[in-house]
């Protein structure tokens, strides 16, 4: 079986959504990283690998979700309803 990659995000909350709902519809995958991101996750982003038949599934998937990619987002303004620090 051929791996091919989905998405990459250092982001821990992007790769929570992306493992439910990957686990949701029932789609095998390899979060390559995910293990050494948690641990030192500025060094080196999780790769989401999805089987190549399933690839275009998976992107329909998550392409209406909207991902940081990165840990965190010093330009974001804050948010209306949340108090700024």
């Amino acid at each position: 079986m051929k791996l091919r990659e989905l998405v990459s995000t250092f982001n821990q909350g992007d790769i929570a959504i992306i493992k439910s709902l990957l686990e949701s519809e029932g789609i095998d995958y390899l979060a390559h990283g995910d293990n050494f991101n948690q641990i030192r996750p500025f060094i080196q982003p999780v790769r989401f690998m999805v089987a190549e038949d399933m690839l275009e599934r998976a992107q329909t998937l998550i392409e209406g979700i909207s991902l940081k990619r990165t840990p965190i987002s010093l330009n974001e303004p804050p948010e209306a309803d949340q108090p700024t620090v």
